[in-house]
């Protein structure tokens, strides 16, 4: 990891710490990672991190950014230093030769147009997310500016602070007021305690004050308006909409509330409730009464669509408008504009809108730096993330707490939670006070590795430090706790976040749904979703989502052709994730012996999916429609029970061509989740021609990513090479594990279809570009991370190395490894499918390996052995591969192939 910041101001105190937590985490560690030679993962994580950092200032290319790259400091620091970490003087260098000329208009356009970098010819859509939802999180630290031109009375402040105290007592708030009613003439007095009281999500005493405050008779028209654009705001940030709504129709029905800046405080509101649509309505009447639009509502409409997780084209439309009326962004304006970036992970836009902020002089504070950090993490970008993190010293801006939690969630996701830790510990170290934000994201890294001691330990710590466990905090511990299969605690702390009258939101009944239906449990996965709808919650596409991946995971893909028709007509779009789920289950059909047909004629099978969603809605209310998924559950249920029927699995007639084009009507664009998918899908067909038919129809679809695949497919690698290098340029966009992915779905196909040399070729390449990480070395190769037709032809290409080190009269180690997995206490298990496929391997080649007794997911064999193995004349024969087809003999479609020997 880099080295840290400066130590911030002095101001900053310490969290209490807890005695031995180190200790106790080692410990844990200790015990959940034993692998091979006996080393302690945590030595292991070390070493991998310091050839990591090596090989990250040494390797020309760093970060595979050194060609082509689309990063404005690029190759800034000299020669070998790599493209991906920049000094504070390269950044600034690169900043300043960014710069455009000084119109602000042609500048604004190159920062939304992602000028200044390759385009990538798969867009912003070829996204790693694997989910759509996007965590909001309050950010400590952001700057608070008062624009008041009167300060408030110190009277003010004493008063705050007994209605504060007065808590949700009526007749004790009326009693403040009252009290102090002669005491208090100002209007900035009363605009002080609504926001004060509103930032404490004061709900009782900001309504009783804001009453209170327009019943004063010497009030005009102006101070009352701005007491109503106050109250509005604060009403949308606390999440009374409706009683934001309320307010702002009385004040126009009456006069004052008929300005820019209430009109602008409703539109604000709404952005703070996820109502975009009900914000930009709103600015569209603004002109038709004779109100002009001002910067104030144009932070306010992109503020809104930040929150809406509003695509950003849509965003930059009234960035481009605003700019047209001649008002210029500001500082406010550009930090929006950041978080519109946030839920897509797009980070090129962002590095370009960062750069362009700090070359027109607007202040870069610790908001826009925690906000920039969250856009690479949430686009995979954490290296680079690292290094913009090291800037902000360079730039007297101090990481808090919040920058932090959004690095340690970043690792964590990526699967990299030693690294997340390490970084609580330096925020500690440093004297940053966690916060509960900080703490909440501490608790879900220790529920991701199953350490629930420190997890709790961390909760407890929190409420000490005067943070109550929210429902943040319950939904952590319920998806660690589900996540390792421990049941009996999910119940145990549903039941006291309830008993504790916090109450469960809708991330809250899908995660337990997830985590029951995972566990074989349908009947209480049908319970949690009946109190869901005894509870009258709003279902939204996640949750819908997690529903139709159940059904698919469990072969019931008609049922969730139902579901996800209940889903659109409720007024719910499908998102990518929905239908990748689909996709994906189309990938295990003939596991599950459905009568499958990748080539269905549209028409057919349109009719096809309009007749079984006819069948299984006559009759049947929209409220008996959402029953359906309560009857699903139980047949799950009952076919787990071994009585059901799985009537449902049989002729299946629908294609993935047809998912493709109903993605398409409804603008749904595939991202690489969806190539791997359908990637994966193809290794399955029952033929090679299937699968080639099939990748060849996809071309319709995406020519570049399908169209390498078929490529490769046919054995045309010498004509398609340079464009399978295009895409794999595109991987750089993605975090490893989803890149990885694609890699894997890609060499899984070639191998499964007898097209090994090619699936050797795009293994070296993910390889060469870092995509998995693990021990790779003469002594060790580590596999755990590569599925199964990736790691049998990376065995091969390891083994002819090694051969090469022989004959060239090198002596081997004394005990050479293959790692396929850590043992039963790693995520990934020894004793897979992936161990089953290398042994057969190394079998079936006559390669001296044998299961190590300590570790069943390891191989092990001395080095004299290997080598006089390798030094047989019949080993090289079975080392090398081959391509079953390669281009050379004329076929109907013009193309040149040879079928080799398999």
């Amino acid at each position: 990891m880099a080295s840290a910041p400066p130590t911030p101001p002095p101001h900053c105190s310490s969290v209490p710490s807890r005695p031995n937590v180190t200790s106790n985490r080692s410990t844990h560690n200790h015990r959940h990672s034993s692998h091979h030679n006996n080393h302690n993962r945590h030595n292991h994580q070390n070493s991998r991190l310091r050839r990591q950092e090596q090989s990250r200032w040494n390797h020309n290319g760093y970060g595979s950014f050194a060609n082509n790259s689309p990063l404005p400091y690029a190759n800034a620091t000299g020669s070998g230093s790599g493209a991906g970490v920049a000094s504070a003087s390269a950044v600034a260098a690169a900043v300043a030769a960014a710069a455009a000329g000084d119109n602000a208009p042609a500048a604004f356009s190159s920062a939304l147009g992602m000028l200044g970098g390759r385009r990538s010819t798969l867009g912003l859509e070829f996204s790693g997310r694997r989910t759509t939802r996007f965590a909001a999180r309050m950010r400590s630290g952001r700057l608070r500016y008062n624009n008041n031109k009167t300060k408030h009375s110190l009277i003010a402040e004493e008063v705050q602070q007994c209605l504060e105290k007065s808590g949700n007592d009526v007749a004790s708030v009326d009693n403040v007021l009252l009290s102090y009613e002669s005491k208090m003439y100002d209007p900035e007095d009363y605009i002080y305690l609504i926001r004060e009281c509103g930032n404490k999500d004061l709900y009782l005493q900001v309504s009783k004050t804001y009453d209170f405050a327009m019943g004063r008779k010497h009030y005009n028209w102006f101070y009352k308006g701005k007491l109503t654009s106050t109250v509005i705001s604060q009403l949308g940030k606390m999440k009374k909409i409706e009683h934001a709504c309320r307010v702002f129709d009385v004040a126009r029905s009456q006069g004052f509330g008929n300005t820019v800046y209430s009109y602008s405080s409703m539109i604000n509101a709404y952005g703070h409730n996820g109502r975009f649509n009900d914000a930009v309505r709103l600015y569209r009447s603004m002109r038709p009464l004779g109100m002009e639009p001002n910067l104030i509502t144009y932070n306010a409409l992109i503020d809104a669509g930040a929150k809406g997780h509003v695509d950003f084209s849509i965003v930059a439309k009234f960035v481009d408008e605003m700019v047209a009326n001649g008002i210029m962004p500001d500082r406010i304006t550009y930090n929006s504009l950041l978080s519109v970036c946030v839920p897509g992970g797009a980070w090129e836009i962002a590095r370009d809108l960062f750069a362009e902020m700090r070359n027109k002089g607007h202040e870069q504070d610790v908001y826009t730096y925690n906000t920039y950090l969250d856009v690479l993490c949430k686009g995979g970008q954490l290296d680079f993330a690292r290094s913009i993190f090291a800037d902000m010293s360079a730039n007297n801006v101090f990481p808090n707490a919040v920058t932090y939690s959004i690095l340690m969630d970043g690792y964590s996701k990526a699967g990299q939670s030693e690294e997340a830790l390490a970084l609580y510990d330096e925020m500690k170290r440093l004297d940053i006070p966690a916060d509960k934000v900080s703490y909440n994201t501490l608790i879900a890294v220790y529920g991701r590795l199953g350490l629930f001691e420190d997890a709790l330990f961390a909760s407890e710590e929190m409420e000490i430090c005067g943070y109550k466990k929210d429902i943040v905090t319950y939904n952590a511990l319920l998806g660690g706790y589900g996540k390792h299969g421990m049941y009996d605690e999910v119940k145990r702390i549903f039941t006291e976040m309830k008993r504790k009258h916090i109450y469960p939101n809708t991330l809250t009944y899908s995660t337990l749904i997830n985590v029951y239906t995972k566990g074989g449990m349908y009947m209480e996965a049908m319970e949690v979703y009946r109190e869901f709808k005894e509870n009258d919650l709003e279902v939204d596409v996640v949750f819908y989502s997690q529903l139709i991946d159940t059904l698919c995971k469990n072969g019931l893909v008609e049922s969730a052709m139902v579901l996800l028709d209940v889903m659109t007509r409720n007024g719910i779009t499908p998102n990518v994730v929905t239908y990748n789920s689909m996709i994906d289950a189309f990938g295990d059909v003939s596991a599950l012996g459905f009568k499958t047909s990748f080539r269905a004629n549209d028409d057919q099978t349109e009719s096809s999916a309009s007749m079984l969603i006819a069948a299984s809605s006559q009759n049947q209310t929209g409220s008996d429609k959402e029953d359906r998924i309560s009857k699903m559950f139980k047949q799950l249920a009952v076919e787990k029970a071994g009585h059901g029927k799985k009537d449902l699995r049989t002729n299946q007639d629908f294609s993935i061509l047809w998912l493709l084009r109903k993605m398409h009507e409804l603008e749904i664009k595939p991202n690489v989740v969806t190539f791997s998918a359908i990637l994966n899908a193809c290794s399955r067909c029952n033929s090679f021609e299937d699968a080639s038919r099939l990748l060849d129809e996809l071309r319709l679809f995406n020519d570049q990513v399908y169209g390498v695949a078929h490529g490769l497919l046919m054995g045309s690698r010498e004509n398609i090479w340079i464009h399978a290098q295009a895409v794999f340029d595109d991987m750089k966009r993605m975090d490893n594990l989803t890149a990885s992915a694609f890699y894997n779905a890609l060499t899984d196909m070639l191998w499964n279809f007898g097209q090994k040399r090619g699936a050797q070729l795009v293994v070296l390449e993910g390889r060469n570009r870092n995509v998995w990480t693990g021990d790779w070395s003469i002594e060790c190769l580590d596999l755990h991370l590569m599925s199964c037709g990736a790691a049998c032809a990376m065995v091969h290409d390891w083994l002819l190395n090694i051969r090469s080190i022989v004959f060239e009269g090198s002596e081997l180690p004394k005990l050479l490894s293959i790692l396929t997995g850590w043992g039963k206490h790693s995520k990934v298990l020894g004793d897979g499918a992936l161990k089953r496929k290398i042994e057969a391997l190394l079998n079936g080649i006559g390669a001296p390996f044998k299961i190590a007794e300590s570790n069943i997911g390891r191989f092990t064999s001395p080095g004299y052995l290997v080598a006089a193995w390798l030094k047989k004349s019949s080993t090289l024969n079975v080392l090398v591969l081959h391509d079953r087809i390669t281009a050379s003999e004329p076929t109907a479609s013009g193309q040149l192939y040879s079928l080799q020997a398999p």
